[in-house]
């Protein structure tokens, strides 16, 4: 007996049960809210990053023990739409691209600045290095097919791993180069999201089974047999996942919460990880133009992303609007003075773009499921939902001044077309190719819509017939009308078409007059952008006006 408590005496002072590992610490490497751009040198002492301001780009180093940080290179009118360090981090690589163009240059750029010195041509995204770095890989977007190569940093050996034929993409453009060099990881369309491996030297690409419905960004794990991604996973924003390559199972989720992660680094020991931190802080506003400065805010401004998705006046003057309280997508309804807010599709998940008759009565909205991308409507209290459409992409929805029609875009087969269905369900029909953002004139005689003339030609504006023919008139549209986001309107006189105008990072309301002569602003806001808009009977705005802050998001302790 005294043998056993000498013996045990002696294990508790000498054991020590191993210490749980340390928990993830996430710190802000940046704070400006405009970084397009980041990587992390492989020792884990430095941040590349691009910065947008007022339309002009810029790379910047930071040197993250002592919180410094300079100015690298400057892009002028040209952006980058990708970014690198060398694997020995003494240059810095980026993609200088022409804002029209497909793909850019890869250049080079000393490590704390100097002259950009050109090496490749003919890249998309960022690139990603060979562990030697003798070699680099990289995607290639062309209008008909993306394509993954890798080549010599002279331009020579280049080659063509993988290609798929539009509507087919690889998305994002990015390739990650595996640690000990034998093998890249991209993702592409399936048509859903898929992650492909494919080796360095050639071959057929492997797929791994994916589970997302977007991947935006991929790293490997030293190991070469787990992924870091970014993507959405089933939910309503992005997350970062650690990803087995065995049957694409989840091993571990890195974040929880509202904000979007964009993107994935990793230093070369993987214990420092970097992404770019998405937020949304947006509220619903109500404003009489030319009477800014009395806009009055009638949700918390928070990122439950109120109105940013959509919102409409009813006829009898309430505001339904999307709103994603704690990361669940669904519509609401308040007061014009923003009162009595409540949830009114109870139960009908992934609910987005509400659009209401002007009759009353009802209201349309768009859908995501697994199956396809859908309008559906519903009563106005929520009630009797019904699927009217049954496409796979089918969006960008505007009801008829009678109620009879619901107005929408159909992508099938690489194109926009317009279409239209009974509001009470039927058959849908064909209106106009090559377009789509829909908007119905008040007497109901005519549509507006976004025409794409193809051959690289930007959008114009037309109106239409209701009842088909060719169009009435056409407008160019304004160059800072940002791609399918335009949210034309009539105004509530029919006399123009109105829009959401970007410039520099500030949204305002302008109209086109159908009578003819040059657009012109409604509103003269000076800060924050606009993401969705109404007009209601009696000439007041509904608004879904925020910030978009965009970080550079350090996570050390990760291995």
């Amino acid at each position: 007996m005294i043998a056993a408590a000498l013996i045990y005496a002696l294990y508790r002072t000498s054991f020590h049960p191993p210490a749980p590992p340390p928990a993830l610490e996430f710190t802000h490497v940046t704070g400006s809210g405009d970084v397009q751009q980041a990587d992390i040198s492989p020792d884990g002492k430095y941040v590349v990053y691009l910065r947008e301001r007022a339309g002009k780009q810029s790379l910047w180093l930071k040197h993250l023990a002592t919180d410094s940080d300079v100015q690298i290179v400057t892009l002028a009118e040209n952006t980058c739409s990708g970014v690198a360090f060398s694997p020995d981090a003494n240059f810095v690589y980026f993609v200088r691209q022409d804002r029209v163009k497909p793909n850019g240059d890869l250049y080079q750029v000393p490590f704390l600045g100097g002259t950009p010195r050109k090496m490749l041509a003919g890249i998309s995204g960022a690139p990603a290095f060979s562990p030697g770095g003798d070699r680099v890989a990289f995607v290639r977007h062309t209008p008909s097919e993306d394509s993954v190569l890798t080549a010599s940093l002279d331009g020579s050996g280049e080659q063509v791993l993988a290609s798929y034929k539009a509507p087919e993409e690889i998305d994002p453009y990015r390739v990650a180069w595996s640690p000990d060099g034998k093998t890249l990881a991209f993702a592409h369309s399936d048509p859903l999201p898929v992650v492909a491996t494919i080796d360095a030297k050639g071959g057929s690409p492997q797929t791994i089974v994916g589970w997302w419905s977007r991947v935006l960004d991929l790293t490997w794990l030293p190991g070469g047999r787990h992924l870091l991604i970014a993507g959405w996973g089933g939910g309503n924003t992005s997350q970062l996942y650690e990803v087995s390559l065995e049957g694409g199972e989840t091993r571990r989720q890195i974040t929880y919460d509202v904000s979007d992660y964009w993107s994935i680094r990793a230093s070369a020991d993987s214990k420092t990880l970097l992404s770019l931190q998405h937020q949304t802080v947006v509220t619903v506003q109500v404003v009489i133009p030319g009477k800014e400065s009395e806009a009055q805010s009638w949700s918390a401004g928070n990122q439950s992303w109120d109105g940013y998705v959509g919102l409409a006046w009813t006829p009898d003057g309430k505001i339904v609007y999307y709103s994603q309280p704690n990361a669940r997508p669904s519509i609401w309804e308040m007061s014009a003075n923003g009162s009595n807010p409540h949830l009114i599709n109870n139960g009908i998940k992934g609910s987005f773009m509400p659009t209401v008759s002007p009759r009353g009565g009802f209201m349309a909205f768009y859908r995501y499921q697994d199956d396809g991308e859908n309008v559906w409507r519903m009563d106005m209290d929520g009630t009797n939902p019904k699927q009217l459409t049954h496409g796979k992409e089918d969006f960008d929805h505007a009801i008829t001044p009678d109620g009879n029609w619901v107005v929408f875009t159909r992508t099938q087969g690489g194109k926009d077309v317009l279409m239209k269905v009974p509001s009470g369900g039927g058959p849908t029909a064909p209106l106009m190719e090559n377009a789509h953002s829909a908007t119905i004139s008040p007497d109901g005689r005519w549509i507006a819509c976004a025409f794409s003339p193809g051959h690289n030609q930007p959008d114009n504006l037309v109106v239409v017939p209701f009842e088909g023919g060719r169009p009435a008139k056409v407008f160019p549209l304004l160059a800072a009308v940002n791609g399918a986001d335009y949210g034309l309107h009539w105004t509530p006189d029919g006399h123009a078409i109105s829009f959401v105008n970007n410039v520099n990072g500030v949204s305002n309301i302008w109209e086109q007059p159908v009578a003819g002569g040059p657009p012109k602003a409604v509103t003269h806001f000076t800060s924050d952008k606009i993401f969705w808009f109404d007009w209601s009977r009696d000439g007041r705005l509904a608004l879904s006006r925020g910030t978009e802050p965009t970080d550079a998001m350090l996570i050390k302790n990760f291995q």
